[in-house]
């Protein structure tokens, strides 16, 4: 079996049709179903379930996918290896990332990574986890950092980034119930709130906080734009919940109040998703790396506000 047969299968698989597989791997359909006729008849089994709307994976299709990812994964890593022993890690990474990072830690890792590597060149994009999880899965961002709570599926790969603690953002000089640990919300005047929409994943969490907890909400206002979020709050009365490090930038007070939730605190986790199918590539993993080292001291510091 040929290496590009497992690649145009596993293309189908992932897009559920022949004409969306055909244009993610440059490839015509006719071209792709062939090749997958070509598996089923030499090894006389039935992969798909073809119809006018699409594909469907038999039984047989989802446990030959299980391996067919690992071969290819394999065989990219191969390629990888033979790479790096030429000396030099070069390549372009495309990357996707939450606005929390893109605030918090992207400028040093970007400087970090020219410093370093210097041959590697880097795309980043902004969104939020549903698009950047669509954009790993359909081999447009070699890799994505997504809240923990996303949840992911047999084509994605994810990995553990580390913990963050939420933070209530208010107008600088605002006067707040603190504990010895950071913020009883319970105890503040009914809040006017400003929230992701419900297609993003901190939603659902900050909702399930504020009910369990019997914090009361007078307004809640739906808000996917961070830079409007963060104008909103430094001058009005709403206040919003964001993660510790995206308030970093904030630390000294001047505009914006940051303290973490306490009693109970809250909490998110960080995940980078990749595909099963492609292991990233040298550069790939070196940005990675770099990037897992200034979140880890971006998670060391404390995300309180310094009068």
């Amino acid at each position: 079996m040929k290496l590009q047969q497992l690649r145009y299968f596993a293309a189908v698989y992932e897009q559920g049709s022949f004409s969306a597989a055909a244009d993610k791997v440059n490839a015509t359909q006719s071209g792709l179903s062939m090749h997958v006729s070509q598996i089923e008849k030499r090894y006389d089994v039935m992969l798909f379930l073809r119809s006018s709307s699409g594909v469907t994976p038999t039984e047989t299709g989802r446990a030959f996918y299980a391996e067919a990812v690992k071969v290819l994964a394999a065989a990219r890593h191969a390629e990888d290896r033979l790479q790096s022993l030429s000396g030099a890690v070069v390549g372009h990474v495309h990357v996707g990332l939450m606005p929390t990072f893109t605030r918090a830690v992207l400028t040093p890792v970007l400087l970090r990574v020219a410093r370093e590597y210097p041959e590697v060149r880097v795309s980043i994009s902004e969104a939020y986890s549903g698009v950047l999880a669509q954009g790993v899965a359909e081999g447009r961002l070699d890799f994505g950092v997504v809240p923990a709570s996303f949840d992911v599926d047999e084509v994605l790969l994810s990995r553990n980034m580390g913990e963050d603690r939420e933070c209530l953002v208010c107008k600088a000089g605002r006067e707040l119930p603190l504990v010895e640990d950071g913020l009883r919300l319970r105890e503040m005047a009914p809040l006017r709130l400003a929230v992701p929409g419900p297609g993003n994943a901190r939603r659902n969490r900050i909702e399930n906080y504020l009910n369990v907890n019997q914090i009361e909400v007078a307004e809640l206002l739906e808000l996917d734009t961070m830079h409007g979020t963060l104008d909103l709050v430094a001058n009005s009365d709403w206040a919003t919940i964001l993660p510790g490090i995206l308030c970093l930038p904030d630390l000294d007070g001047r505009r914006r109040r940051i303290v973490p939730l306490a009693d109970p605190p809250l909490y998110v986790d960080y995940m980078r998703i990749e595909t099963r199918q492609r292991p990233l590539n040298p550069a790939a993993q070196a940005f990675a790396d770099v990037l897992q080292e200034e979140l880890n001291s971006a998670l060391e510091m404390d995300p309180t506000s310094r009068p």
